[in-house]
C-alpha cells in the first residue's frame, strides 16, 4: 500500500491514522530489507554514540586505532570465537556495547550476554544497555514497540531478534535459550564450575548449537594464573594478537611493554622521577614519551605465534604479507599503556607504591597492578601437591592395587556421581589416622536410571578386599555425592541406610566441619514423594582438603601418613592433586579457597573428601588402643589350627598382579579367594562390638 492509495477518494481515513498505518507498514517491512555488508567498526563509526553513566563524554564516538581491529573481529562471521585479555580503561565495555547494538539493530541476531552475577547484570543493563537503546537512533529504531513486547532487565525485544541479559552464577541461566551469539563479559570473574555442572564457557557455547554463524565473545581483566577462564580460552586460540607500533627512530615494529629491571626495553624512568618515564624500543634502545606515542599511534596487530597481521588496510595477512582467511579463534591482549585515558607517569607511581607494599609482605596492590593495569594474570605460590611426587611415593612403596596392607583395619568408600559414570575410591584405615588408597574405579552407565544404580552400584556394597594377613575386609561406610542426579542418589542411599551408605553434599564454606550438620530431605520412591525420607549430610570440603593436603606432606610413615597403591593411573594422581589453595578476596577479607583450574578433572579429590567424611562418621577419634588392638587381632589367622598349619607348610600365591586389577572396568575383578578358614571381617567386628559407638 502506498500513500497515493491511502489518498484515494474511496479510502476515508483521518490523516493521523493514515500516517500511523504507514509507519507501521514501513516498520514491518524494515525487517525484510537486504542490508549491504558492513563491518562493526564502520557501523560503530556511523551510528554508535557515547551514552550511559560510564562515559565521561557524550555524543559521537571515534574508535582509537587499536580498537578498530577488535571491533572488526567482534563482527566477523568467519571468527567464531574472540577472547580479549584486557586491562582497565581500554574501552572494552564500549566496544562490547557497540557489538550488542550491531547484532540487534543491523544483523538482527538473537544474542545472550552473561555477567558473573545478577548484580553485575543489573548494573550493566542500567549503565550501558538501556542508555544505548535510548541514545543510539539506529538501535532505538529497531526496538520492538508493539503491544506485549517485553522490555525487562532480563530480556530486550527487537524486530526480528532478542537480547537475553543474564547473571552467570546459576546453571539455570544457561538453559532454555537459543541464540546465535554469546557474550561472556568479565569471564574471569565467573565461578570455575557452575553448580557442579560445567565451566561457564562450555555452558554458554551450548546455547549456540545449530546457529548458521555461531559466535562467542569473551572479554575480561585476567585474575590468577592457572585459574583464569579467559587465559585458558586464549591458550587454545589459533592466533594471539598484540598491537605493535612503529618506532620513530628505527622504523621497526614492537609492542608496548611495562618490562622489568631484567629487560633493557619497556618502561624506563629516572630514579625518584616517574614523570621521566619513556618506552624504550627493544631494537634500537631509544625511548619515546607518551606524547610521542599519541602523535603516531596507528599500528598493526601481530600474532605472537604465527606472525599473522591485521593492519590499517583491515585485511588479514600472513607474516609474509599475503592475504589470508581470518582465523576461526582469535585471542587479543591489550593493556593500559595503549589508552589515552591512562597517564604513563601515574602508572609508574602505582607500580612503585605497590612495590613498597609487596616488600612489606602485602601482595594485594601488586596483584591489582598486574591485573588491572598490565592486563596479565597474577602468579603466586600456592599450597599444591604435584602428581609426580605422589606417583614416586607409590612406586617406592610398591603396594599392589586392591590389597589391604598390615596395619589397616577398616575400609571406607567415597563415590562421586557424574552424568555418565560413577567414580569411587577405596581407602583403608589404620590407627593414628594412617590411610591407604588401595583402589580407584570408574563405572560407566546412565546415572539417571534407578535400575542402573541397582545393577551397577549395589554389587559394590558387597565387594571385599584381601588383607595381607590372609583375611578379607568389607566396607565399613560409603558416602555418595548427591550434587548430580540428586533424587536417584537419595533413593539409593535410603534403600541401603542399614549398610552405612550416606548421602552427602559438599560445601566449600571456610571453617566448615568435615562432618557438619545433617538435614532430612524428601525422596522420590516409585513415583511417590517420601517426606524427610533420607538424611543428607553436609561436608566441609575445604576443611577436608586442608587436612588431606597437610597429611600428604608428612614424610615419615606413621600416624597421619597417606599411602597410595602402586598401579593407580596417572589420571588418578592428576585428579587428586588438581586443585590449589588460592587467596580469594571476600567481604570478610582475604580468605583461602581450594580451586580447580579450567579443563582439569578433580573427581579423585572429591572421592577422597567423601572418604574422609566416612572416617569422621565412624568417629575414629574415639577408638582407643584397646579397640585398635582388637581390630588388628581379628584379622590375624589362628596359627594353631590344623588348617593354618597346613597353609603355612604350603606357601600362598602372591596377590593378584596390578595388571589384573585396573580401575577402568565397569565391574571390579573378583578378589583373591580367602584361606580355608577365613577370619572375621572388620566390617562384622565393627558392627558387632562397637555398633553403639558408631
Amino acid at each position: 500500500m502506498t500513500t497515493a492509495a491511502l489518498d484515494s477518494p474511496r479510502v476515508y481515513m483521518p490523516r493521523v491514522t493514515r500516517d500511523a498505518v504507514m509507519r507501521s507498514i514501513r516498520a514491518g517491512l524494515e525487517g525484510l530489507r537486504a542490508l549491504p555488508p558492513m563491518r562493526l567498526g564502520d557501523w560503530a563509526a556511523k551510528h554508535f554514540v557515547l551514552a550511559g553513566e560510564s562515559s565521561h563524554q557524550r555524543g559521537g564516538w571515534e574508535a582509537w586505532p587499536f580498537q578498530v581491529g577488535i571491533l572488526d573481529w567482534m563482527g566477523d562471521d568467519d571468527i567464531h570465537e574472540l577472547d580479549v585479555l584486557k586491562s582497565k580503561r581500554v574501552g572494552y565495555t564500549k566496544m562490547l556495547t557497540a557489538s550488542i547494538g550491531f547484532d540487534a539493530a543491523y544483523r538482527r541476531r538473537n544474542q545472550a550476554v552473561w555477567q558473573p552475577t545478577d548484580d553485575d547484570r543489573d548494573s550493566f543493563v542500567k549503565s550501558e544497555i538501556d542508555p544505548m537503546i535510548e541514545g543510539v537512533p539506529a538501535v532505538a529504531k529497531a526496538r520492538r514497540m508493539t503491544k506485549g513486547a517485553e522490555d525487562t532487565i532480563k530480556l530486550k525485544q527487537f524486530r526480528g531478534c532478542v537480547i537475553h541479559l543474564l547473571g552467570g552464577k546459576a546453571a539455570r541461566a544457561y538453559r532454555r535459550i537459543t541464540v546465535a551469539t554469546g557474550k561472556l563479559d568479565e569471564l574471569s570473574g565467573f565461578d570455575q564450575q557452575i553448580e557442579k555442572s560445567s565451566d561457564p564457557f562450555t555452558l554458554a557455547e551450548g546455547r549456540l548449537e545449530g546457529a548458521p554463524f555461531p559466535k562467542m565473545i569473551c572479554g575480561s581483566t585476567p585474575r590468577i594464573k592457572g585459574f583464569d577462564h579467559t587465559e585458558h580460552r586464549a591458550d587454545q586460540a589459533d592466533v594471539y594478537m598484540r598491537y605493535q607500533i612503529t618506532c620513530p627512530h628505527c622504523q621497526v615494529e614492537h609492542p608496548l611493554e611495562f618490562g622489568s629491571r631484567k629487560q633493557s626495553w619497556g618502561f624506563k624512568w629516572d630514579a625518584g622521577n616517574p614523570a621521566s618515564v619513556r618506552h624504550v624500543c627493544p631494537h634500537c634502545h631509544r625511548g619515546i614519551t607518551q606524547a610521542d606515542y599519541l602523535t603516531n599511534w596507528r599500528g598493526t596487530w601481530v600474532c605472537d605465534k604465527t606472525g599473522a597481521r591485521y593492519g590499517e588496510d583491515r585485511t588479514w595477512r600472513t607474516a609474509e604479507g599475503v592475504p589470508m582467511k581470518p582465523p576461526g579463534h582469535v585471542a587479543v591482549h591489550v593493556w593500559s599503556a595503549y589508552s589515552p585515558q591512562r597517564d604513563w607517569p601515574d602508572m609508574v607511581k602505582q607500580f612503585l607504591a605497590a612495590h613498597e607494599k609487596q616488600k612489606a609482605g602485602d601482595n594485594g596492590p601488586m596483584q591489582g597492578f598486574v591485573n588491572e593495569t598490565e592486563g596479565r594474570t597474577w602468579e603466586e605460590e600456592f599450597d599444591h601437591t604435584e602428581a609426580e611426587f605422589l606417583e614416586k611415593r607409590a612406586k617406592a612403596e610398591n603396594l599392589p592395587v586392591g590389597l589391604v596392607p598390615r596395619g589397616a583395619c577398616l575400609i571406607v568408600v567415597g563415590m562421586d556421581v557424574q552424568g555418565d559414570r560413577w567414580e569411587y575410591a577405596v581407602w583403608a584405615i589404620g590407627r593414628g589416622h594412617q590411610t591407604w588408597c588401595i583402589d580407584y574405579r570408574v563405572i560407566y552407565g546412565n546415572t539417571a536410571e534407578e535400575a542402573e544404580w541397582d545393577a551397577k552400584i549395589t554389587p559394590v556394597l558387597s565387594i571385599t578386599y584381601p588383607h595381607a594377613s590372609g583375611a578379607t575386609l568389607g566396607m565399613s561406610a560409603m558416602a555418595i555425592d548427591t550434587g548430580h542426579q540428586t533424587h536417584q542418589a537419595y533413593a539409593f542411599c535410603r534403600k541401603h541406610t542399614t549398610r552405612k551408605v550416606y548421602a552427602v553434599k559438599g560445601e566449600s564454606e571456610p571453617g566448615k566441619a568435615i562432618k557438619a550438620r545433617r538435614t532430612l530431605v524428601d525422596v522420590k520412591e516409585k513415583g511417590r514423594r517420601v517426606r524427610r525420607g533420607v538424611a543428607l549430610w553436609h561436608v566441609g570440603t575445604d576443611t577436608a582438603k586442608d587436612l588431606l593436603h597437610g597429611r600428604i606432606q608428612i614424610e615419615r610413615v606413621g600416624p597421619g601418613y597417606v599411602h597410595f597403591a602402586h598401579g593407580l593411573t596417572h589420571g588418578f594422581f592428576a585428579g587428586i592433586t588438581a586443585e590449589s589453595r588460592v587467596p580469594v578476596r571476600t567481604k570478610r577479607g582475604l580468605e583461602y579457597r581450594w580451586d580447580c583450574p579450567p579443563g582439569r578433572r578433580n573427581e579423585p579429590l572429591d572421592t577422597a573428601v567423601y572418604a574422609m567424611f566416612c572416617m569422621e562418621i565412624l568417629e575414629l577419634d574415639r577408638y582407643n588402643d584397646l579397640m585398635w588392638s582388637r581390630l588388628e587381632s581379628s584379622l590375624e589367622p589362628d596359627l594353631f589350627s590344623q588348617q593354618n598349619v597346613e597353609a603355612i607348610a604350603t606357601p600362598q600365591l602372591a596377590p593378584a598382579s596390578v595388571d589384573t586389577i585396573v580401575h577402568t572396568h565397569a565391574q571390579p575383578p573378583a578378589p583373591r579367594k580367602p584361606p580355608p578358614k577365613p577370619a572375621r571381617t572388620a566390617a562384622v567386628a565393627v558392627s558387632d562390638e562397637w555398633s553403639s559407638r558408631l
